[in-house]
């Protein structure tokens, strides 16, 4: 039988003590589910025809007074014995609540249960062995439940209920089990057949784990015939690796499956976080492991173009970048606030006010431009000034013109003009080295990390190269000779991967902008007067 077919009835007792045979029921409640559904339920006080003591009666709140004009057990059993019927008979700890039930059998002449039995107790400890608890209160905890009042019979049957839910999801997602007998049968198995992957995972934490190292870099999870799992960053590798094979239980299910088939860990260190960053994404879309959800692909970016088409100033929103002596501003976070951004400045700075428009609609084309509109002389100067972040004049005028509009109870218009100064206000919060034209996006970027300085060498927006100072003076100066070549190797059109590059610096940088520095490069500037700037900042950076 499946076990989405079965019938369960979860089973709570409080009692007079712990001992079977000389101890007492005094309520028993119990919750009835059929293919996965609460039908219905029990709960009834029994007069055990004895005092209950006091350390009882603090656990449960019941008295000898509550139980005093409540029906016998003789009365009880036939009404529990009818409603549990021929299901499964389920207790958190189910040899306490059955050895329990039976004696109660024995003692009104009955015969003993004959359900089949399921105990969540040890269902819990053979699949949450990394939680140091696995009490009903614990468990309630874990699986962040809210069963109702403590130590009362039914709230306790329904408590037990919750987790036993939660426990066959884990069984048929972690061991694809679905048969009521299977089920029945794993209550019981030794926890070596349970994890047969334990071993696996003792040899990891004690080998491989003590030789991760405390630095940057991108580690690679490893599964049975070489199967590459998983790839990720970390800021600290062994901290970050350490985490999936602590508090396994507390982890997504996704993550507990790749934690199960992990045989062999690699890594790779990185002299800095972004270079992990910038590696890792390259490494997923290069072998797109089966366990990433995420970054898998290439995205196309939305970038802002001004230049000239058909002998005219147009701002456009275009998705790839080439030199064509353009300035082109991005990448964005979606084409939509590409489109509001340039949709503001054609409004603003534009030659006609619904110009707006796809540049094709208008006997004009530039490859992959969708929309955009032509500017005045003055306004593409304008724009440009605005998008380099040295002219804040087209927020101000947007906010009159909001004022205006919400005046003249022109809301509408007045919602549109907001939407266009939230666009122009995020890219205004950006740091002002992602706001230069992309193709002049060149230089150094200078990151003081704890003790060290981080030194990214960026050119035409893409990291090229990581450096970490202090380090020794020849490798500097190779570096920067590197960075000069770089700089003047034609570049006629970015890549995806060029893209991301940016795309990733650009985040990266907006989430350290307060610890940022950034050393431009300018084509006047030579490579001694650049690398002695370069030498100046790092110094200033250091004494302060």
């Amino acid at each position: 039988m499946h076990v989405r077919d079965a019938t369960f009835v979860i089973v709570d007792l409080e009692t007079t003590g712990t001992h079977a045979t000389r101890d007492r029921i005094i309520e028993i409640g119990a919750v009835k589910v059929r293919s996965g559904e609460v039908v219905d339920t029990m709960e009834t006080l029994v007069d055990p025809q004895c005092t209950i003591s006091r350390h009882i009666t603090r656990i449960t709140g019941i008295t000898s007074a509550d139980v005093s004009d409540q029906p016998l057990i003789e009365e009880v059993l036939p009404y529990f014995l009818d409603f549990l019927g021929d299901a499964i008979f389920v207790a958190h700890y189910c040899r306490f609540d059955s050895n329990f039930i039976n004696a109660e059998l024995q003692r009104t002449g009955l015969s003993p249960l004959s359900n089949p039995t399921l105990c969540t107790l040890r269902l819990a400890r053979r699949l949450l062995r990394g939680l140091p608890s696995k009490g009903l209160s614990s468990l309630i905890t874990f699986f962040d439940l809210d069963p109702g009042p403590r130590h009362r019979a039914l709230s306790d049957a329904i408590a037990a209920q919750q987790v036993l839910t939660r426990l066959l999801y884990r069984l048929e997602e972690q061991y694809e089990m679905t048969e009521v007998d299977a089920l029945l049968a794993f209550q019981y198995s030794t926890y070596k057949g349970v994890h047969p992957y334990q071993g696996r995972q003792v040899r990891i934490r004690e080998k491989l784990l003590p030789e991760l190292p405390r630095a940057s870099g991108v580690y690679r999870m490893i599964g049975p015939g070489d199967e590459l799992l998983y790839i990720g960053k970390a800021r600290v590798l062994s901290d970050r690796v350490r985490s999936y094979f602590a508090g396994v239980e507390g982890h997504p299910p996704h993550i507990r499956k790749m934690v199960q088939k992990v045989q062999d860990i690699q890594w790779t260190e990185t002299a800095t976080e972004l270079e992990a960053l910038l590696l890792e994404s390259r490494l997923i879309k290069e072998h797109v492991p089966p366990f990433n959800k995420a970054a898998r692909k290439y995205r196309r970016r939305s970038f802002l173009r001004l230049g000239t088409i058909a002998d005219s100033d147009w701002i456009t929103v275009i998705e790839h970048v080439r030199a064509d002596g353009a300035r082109h501003y991005g990448p964005f976070a979606n084409r939509r606030e590409a489109e509001l951004l340039a949709e503001a400045l054609v409004t603003l700075y534009g030659t006609s006010p619904g110009s707006f428009k796809n540049p094709e609609r208008v006997g004009v084309g530039l490859g992959s431009a969708r929309i955009g509109g032509r500017l005045t002389e003055e306004g593409f100067a304008q724009a440009t000034a605005f998008l380099q972040g040295e002219s804040s004049e087209a927020v101000t005028a947007l906010e009159q013109r909001m004022q205006h509009a919400a005046k003249r109870q022109a809301y509408e218009r007045a919602a549109q003009i907001r939407n266009w100064l939230v666009a122009m206000k995020t890219i205004h919060s950006r740091p002002h080295f992602t706001r230069v034209a992309l193709l002049e996006r060149s230089g150094a970027v200078l990151y003081r990390n704890e003790d060290k300085i981080e030194v990214h060498f960026v050119v035409h927006g893409c990291p090229t190269l990581h450096r970490v100072w202090p380090y020794d003076k020849d490798v500097f100066r190779e570096a920067l000779v590197v960075f000069q070549d770089q700089m003047f190797q034609p570049q006629d059109r970015l890549k995806m991967h060029q893209v991301d590059a940016v795309s990733l610096l650009s985040s990266w940088m907006f989430k350290k902008r307060d610890h940022i520095h950034v050393l431009l490069w300018a084509t006047e500037k030579s490579l001694s007067a650049f690398e002695c700037e370069l030498r100046s900042l790092l110094e200033e950076m250091r004494t302060n």
